[in-house]
């Protein structure tokens, strides 16, 4: 490299740098994060719409990239209005872009709200069957224009057919309940009971009912997590505690609402990866060129 463009590189960081000093002061680094840097910067702020899903589907194409897949299925359990998923839609093509990992969207939902509530372990305190129906279906469909697809009745009755239909090249690596219910939510788990080749060895999950005043282990997505984890000895969920990590934002409400889970017997959890011996910081750099430190 010359001298001179060596000095006009210098010079150019230099005006960039000032640039974003004045900038922030006047309209805060967020502003200069949305409108300068590029999409992983801009998630790890949480600017992106709806962060927690944004997050979600990311890891699971970094953990499909890992492991060598090409393609990854995210889920929304509870679609309701479908905000939610017309987000999903939103958002995949900036990951796939990204990552270059195609996303299989899939919504689930009665199209009727909530089924019949049975019991102390539904939170009969604060839903009743019918609540959060679908206002427009019709409409829904229109706008998902076959960019995801939408599994209609209850999930007791539909959870089977679709876990058998999944493919293993595409495994489920992002999972959003959003149920209210134990039961549906019970229901929706067993996505993660057949072969574990049909997940991600580590499946990225946001509980959408687990942080309000009456939530508790024996009733609601925290008892059906609970059971979830006695009942299977190779699955696990557990809150992810990569959360905050290094992201710039020591909290967000969403964080705490952030789970995984831990497929113990998939193959790729069973053995040593063959790789060359790290050292500790090249092991460092090793996770964080996959962003997944």
């Amino acid at each position: 490299m010359n001298t001179k463009l060596r000095e006009k590189l210098m010079n150019t960081k230099i005006v960039t740098k000032i640039k974003r000093k004045i900038w922030k002061s006047v309209l805060g680094e967020d502003s200069w994060v949305q409108r300068n840097e590029d999409f992983r910067t801009q998630e790890l702020y949480g600017l992106i719409k709806r962060a927690n899903y944004v997050y979600g589907m990311l890891r699971a194409a970094d953990v499909a990239t890992y492991f060598g897949k090409k393609a990854a299925t995210v889920i929304e359990f509870g679609v309701a209005s479908g905000a939610g998923l017309l987000n999903m839609i939103e958002v995949a093509p900036l990951i796939e872009k990204e990552t270059g990992v195609q996303l299989r969207i899939v919504g689930f939902d009665t199209g009727k709200g909530l089924p019949p509530v049975e019991g102390f372990k539904d939170h009969p305190e604060l839903w009743c069957s019918g609540d959060f129906s679908m206002e427009n279906r019709d409409w829904l469909v229109r706008k998902l224009d076959g960019h995801a697809e939408m599994i209609w009745g209850d999930i007791r009755d539909t959870i089977g057919p679709f876990t058998e239909s999944i493919d293993e090249a595409a495994p489920i690596g992002f999972i959003s309940v959003d149920v209210d219910i134990y039961t549906a939510t019970k229901a929706a788990l067993q996505c993660l009971t057949s072969r574990p080749e049909k997940c991600n060895p580590a499946v990225s999950m946001y509980f959408d009912d687990v942080r309000f005043f009456f939530a508790n282990e024996w009733a609601g997505e925290l008892a059906a997590i609970e059971e979830f984890n006695q009942e299977h000895e190779f699955r696990k969920i557990s809150r992810d505690k990569s959360l905050p990590g290094g992201r710039p934002r020591s909290w967000d409400s969403w964080y705490s609402a952030m789970y995984v889970c831990h497929i113990l017997d998939h193959q790729k959890r069973q053995r040593p990866r063959e790789r060359q011996e790290l050292t500790i910081d090249k092991h460092y750099d090793f996770m964080a060129a996959r962003f997944l430190s």
